[in-house]
């Protein structure tokens, strides 16, 4: 019998803990650029050509020379605590939302002339200080859905831009993440205790590729991009034995974590261009509803009997819509130097299911950006050297929903994020 309560007592332990994915990298949430979250991140047809291998690996035939730019991003917090449900016997979480430390980190985009039909590009983030944070939750907690500090985790972009035509290119790219397969044994007897485990670090490929037509003697163009999800799902299978001077109990444990998630994304976009002034415009899909919840799944010959196998269930989430308008104007300065004034609006709707209980917490929100930069002169050899700055406001509407418990939560409207970035460019 007191192998059968140790049991339990695991049992409950391992099952009252779910993991606290972080969702939706930096870039996607806040965007890469000075320029490009100048423009409300709405650039996926024309603009900036040096993170196109992000925005629209396709854009990058765009350019007609090589570009290397970089930027600092800085994203503070402004966000109301998240009530925990009642009934929860832990103490209050001494991290809380109000608390939460600023995102920074730095950019770098690269986009490669090989030839006239070909050209490489990279687009990456490293974050400064900490980074990949993994938080388990109790589940009488929520959590934000795209704001957090576990966001702080390094994103990598490569692609190819293929010009097919005058009118058409191709773009073909990989987003690189990591997961952890590994194992996890644990002995506990009534005199001592022993275990091990062997963690092997696995690289994570996700494809993703764009289109752009730009009809030759037109002003416009029309982008199209579609990445597919990232789940860095980690499997760690555990072995348990707790034992007596009576009896042996052994029971093994699959835990499905999921530290990093971002959803599968469609986007649409098109820009027109002027003598001074370019619009643009872009549609984003991001697939939510196809996020499943981990669970920890635990069997064994004795603790079946105890327990209720569980798998990954759904989140109670419902597929996001973005749009994105943007606007810039050219001011020619003296000495073939230019001034350019950026601005951009955004709306993201939100990711809960009205009725629906979720231990993620996503309100709709507004997004105002501006921007600004300054051209020097070009070279002899046709070489530019470009500063950026652009500043992110986003507010967040209020929002009523329930937790994975079944009880009200109520968001009033207030809450808000700011994003202030600086970079350059260098036209080669």
């Amino acid at each position: 019998m007191r192998a059968r309560g140790l049991s339990a007592v695991a049992l409950w332990c391992a099952s009252c803990v779910l993991p606290n994915t972080s969702n939706a990298s930096v870039f996607d949430t806040y965007g890469q650029s000075a320029a490009g979250i100048g423009l409300g991140n709405s650039a996926l047809a024309g603009g900036p050509s040096a993170y196109a291998a992000y925005t629209n690996p396709a854009a990058l035939t765009a350019s007609d020379r090589s570009e290397l730019a970089s930027s600092l991003l800085v994203t503070q917090f402004h966000l109301q605590d998240l009530p925990d449900a009642p009934g929860g016997q832990l103490p209050p979480d001494s991290s809380r939302e109000s608390k939460a430390q600023a995102l920074q980190g730095v950019s770098l985009g690269l986009n490669l002339k090989l030839n006239e039909q070909l050209h490489f590009g990279l687009a990456g983030y490293m974050p400064q200080g900490n980074f990949g944070r993994i938080r388990g939750l109790s589940p009488y907690q929520s959590s934000y859905l795209s704001y957090s500090e576990q966001q702080q985790k390094p994103d990598i972009f490569t692609a190819i831009g293929i010009r097919l035509s005058p009118d058409w290119s191709l773009g073909l790219g990989a987003y690189y993440s990591l997961r952890a397969d590994g194992v996890l044994q644990i002995s506990l007897n009534n005199k001592e205790s022993e275990g091990r485990f062997d963690l092997l670090m696995e690289p994570v490929v996700v494809p993703y590729a764009g289109l752009l037509w730009a009809p030759s003697q037109q002003n416009f163009k029309v982008g199209l991009t579609y990445r597919a999800a990232q789940e860095t799902k980690s499997q760690i299978s555990s072995a348990f034995a707790f034992s007596t001077d009576d009896a042996l109990l052994p029971f093994e444990a699959a835990t499905s974590l999921v530290p990093f998630y971002d959803p599968a994304l469609l986007r649409v976009g098109a820009s027109v261009h002027g003598d001074q002034t370019d619009l643009h415009f872009s549609l984003e899909q991001a697939r939510w509803s196809a996020y499943k919840t981990p669970l920890v799944t635990l069997t064994g010959n004795d603790v079946a009997a105890l327990s209720q196998e569980l798998s990954a269930e759904n989140s109670g989430l419902k597929d996001t819509f973005a749009y994105r308008l943007g606007l810039s104007h050219l001011l020619p300065a003296a000495g073939d130097q230019s001034l350019q004034f950026r601005g951009g609006l955004e709306y993201h709707s939100s990711a809960n299911k009205t009725g629906a209980r979720s231990s993620v917490v996503d309100p709709a929100r507004w997004t105002l950006a501006a921007g600004t930069s300054w051209s020097f002169a070009p070279d002899t050899l046709g070489r530019r050297l470009t500063l950026d700055a652009a500043l992110q406001h986003h507010q967040l509407e209020a929002l009523k929903t329930q937790t994975a418990k079944g009880t009200d939560l109520r968001l009033r409207a207030g809450s808000s994020l700011q994003t202030f970035v600086g970079g350059l460019s260098y036209v080669l």
